[in-house]
């Protein structure tokens, strides 16, 4: 039984030239398969007719077979009955099929196709890894930045040293509308201690969103000190934020945390002004103005909630109150066309 790879490249021998037939020894793992058609093979191959009779039996099968040689079958040939084995070949045959009667198979440009086509696969190749080297990228990214948001959260008393929840990080877990960084730091640092709920109510409007106002901002002195307040703490969150090595611009932070456009009319409305008086202290759209009152409405109840969680009860009565002198007339009707 000759090894049918060996068989054929005998088979295909240049013509027009005399060959010859040499014995050299085949590794197994270069062997892609047997064949089943068998020629005789001389005890002694020194002789050189011995030789070069076995090469015209090669370039006969050659003619022979133009298709190549037939391939031992393990079914036919071998008589194995194995299940798996037989779907397996049934399987295997099919391909073959499929592969002969494939238009590459008969085109003049199918080893500049399959070149085109390997090439195509090393590039999906490549393509792989590069993402499986951003998605490494962008996981190592997240990794750094939740430690370093671990880092922000211990130097501002949210979480102990074994990132065990402290009383600060509980009431920011119950803030969601605002900065719940910086609106904890005014709740235990004592700034809103020092204010009324009419003070709380204005200085706690700068964390709802509303539109900027192109009209330059003069807050009265009840407000100035809170207003200043409000932007120091700010600053000390972001420089904080900064040390731990967050992409954070302070000025910017300082500036997009600090909002103080409605400041004065929230201020106002608390304290019992009408409807008129107030629209008149701003540029801002009346449509506006009844938003951010009932966003801010919201707010304070969760400042309420988070205070209560806490224990904070004079924070959490004075939240209460705030809210309570909001709302009223227009800005809490279920209607505006009344």
């Amino acid at each position: 039984m000759e090894p049918m790879d060996h068989v054929q490249s005998h088979a295909h021998l240049a013509k027009g030239r005399r060959e010859k037939c040499m014995w050299v020894p085949v590794p197994l793992p270069l062997l892609s398969g047997l064949s089943s058609v068998r020629i005789s093979i001389p005890t002694d191959l020194r002789p050189p007719e011995a030789r070069q009779n076995i090469l015209f039996a090669v370039q006969e099968l050659g003619k022979r077979y133009p298709q190549g040689l037939p391939k031992l079958h393990p079914i036919t040939d071998m008589g194995i009955e194995e299940t798996e084995l037989v779907d397996l070949v049934h399987k295997l045959d099919g391909l073959e099929q499929k592969l002969c009667s494939h238009p590459l198979n008969k085109s003049d440009q199918s080893e500049q196709q399959l070149s085109w086509y390997q090439r195509k696969a090393e590039l999906n190749h490549e393509i792989q890894q590069l993402k499986s080297k951003m998605r490494d990228s962008q996981l190592q990214k997240f990794r750094d930045e939740l430690k370093n948001r671990s880092r922000v959260l211990k130097m501002l008393g949210h979480i102990d040293t074994d990132g065990v929840l402290q009383l600060k990080g509980r009431a920011a877990c119950l803030i969601d509308t605002g900065d719940e960084l910086l609106i904890t730091e005014l709740m235990f640092n004592g700034t809103f201690n020092e204010l009324d709920h009419h003070q709380v109510a204005s200085v706690v409007s700068c964390f709802v969103p509303c539109e900027k106002s192109s009209e330059q901002i003069r807050l009265r002195n009840e407000l100035s000190k809170p207003m200043m307040q409000l932007s120091e703490a700010a600053r000390k969150i972001a420089e904080v934020q900064r040390e731990c090595k967050l992409d954070v611009n302070v000025e910017e932070y300082v500036e997009s945390t600090c909002k103080p456009y409605l400041m004065d009319v929230i201020y106002c409305w608390s304290k019992g002004a009408t409807f008129g008086e107030v629209i008149e202290m701003t540029d801002i759209f009346e449509g506006s103005i009844i938003r951010l009152v009932r966003r801010l409405d919201e707010f304070l109840n969760q400042l309420k909630a988070a205070a209560e969680a806490v224990g904070e009860v004079n924070l959490e009565k004075k939240f209460g109150l705030a809210s309570e002198s909001l709302r009223r007339g227009i800005m809490f009707a279920n209607s505006l066309y009344l």
